[in-house]
């Protein structure tokens, strides 16, 4: 959900991603910390797609040298504007680890955080990368819009764990992102008095922020505007309408189709089985895929 502060330029996002998370996870049989670093980049990922004017995809892949590999989410948005957006996600790791607790650098170890904004118009995706240089995939996404973007931002999420009736493990996902927009009041007469005092108050809501979310942002029973008014209360705020998305994955036989035209006859001879079939499996969501060699041979 969208909001922003009254007479400032500062705007806002809150997001829960429990249903679509639970369902990302459960196509995996991961870690539950790697399950939590997961849902952490499906939180960022929906919060920094919903902050921009997206008309296809916006990825978020962090990369390291560690047991931890790989991190990838994908938001999706459909050409059908009756069609929720979807969420999807996956992790590499050494399955040989036992313990994953830990910060995210020190499982990592050197790598970076990058994302990649494809609006599907034919023309060539943007791609944004930011050093893994914090205790936090939030600190590396406001690293990430300070070097790419040049605008403050903070993110604050929160993930627990609880067990259902049958003893299963589910995971309740929350966050919230604020952003500093100090062009907004460049056209108002009092521009350089307005610029000032936005900056004194983003700094004043925003060192607070830190707390004051961290203290609330666990109450799982409040909807948003009651959480809003807990962690800024003493700030007026102009709430939007609530924007839905679903766990999806776009995969499709004709996408790896289109996939493996990049093979040529021998590397796809290479990739048959004993059973004469190539096989693929969607890595987002676990599909399984098997074709005739002549299926994805292309004519000379």
């Amino acid at each position: 959900m969208p909001f922003q502060f009254e007479g400032l330029s500062i705007r806002g996002r809150i997001c829960k991603v429990t249903e679509a998370l639970n369902k990302i996870v459960q196509q995996h049989n991961y870690p539950n910390n790697i399950s939590k670093f997961l849902g952490e980049a499906v939180i960022l990922n929906v919060l920094m797609a919903n902050s921009i004017k997206l008309k296809h995809k916006l990825s978020l892949q962090v990369h390291g040298r560690g047991d931890l590999k790989l991190i990838a989410t994908d938001y999706l948005v459909s050409s059908d504007i009756q069609e929720n957006p979807k969420i999807r996600g996956y992790a590499k790791f050494n399955s040989n680890r036992k313990d994953y607790t830990g910060p995210i650098n020190y499982l990592m170890g050197e790598g970076y955080f990058s994302t990649m904004l494809d609006q599907g118009d034919g023309n060539q995706p943007y791609r944004g990368i930011s050093d893994l240089n914090g205790e936090s995939l939030t600190h590396s996404a406001e690293e990430f819009f300070i070097n790419s973007e040049q605008l403050k931002t903070r993110f604050c999420t929160y993930i627990s764990d609880e067990f259902d009736q049958e003893g299963n493990i589910f995971l309740n996902g929350i966050g919230l992102m604020l952003q500093y927009l100090p062009n907004e009041k460049r056209f108002s007469k009092d521009f350089l008095t307005d610029n000032i005092l936005d900056k004194e108050n983003w700094a004043k809501i925003s060192s607070s922020f830190k707390i004051t979310c961290s203290e609330f942002i666990k109450d799982q029973k409040s909807n948003f505007s009651e959480l809003l008014l807990k962690i800024f209360h003493d700030q007026e705020i102009r709430v939007f309408k609530e924007n839905k998305f679903d766990f999806g994955c776009g995969c499709s036989s004709d996408k790896v189709v289109q996939t493996m035209s990049i093979y040529s006859e021998k590397d796809i001879d290479t990739m048959t089985n004993s059973r004469g079939k190539v096989t693929a499996d969607c890595q987002f969501c676990g599909e399984h895929y098997e074709f005739d060699p002549s299926e994805l041979v292309q004519d000379s």
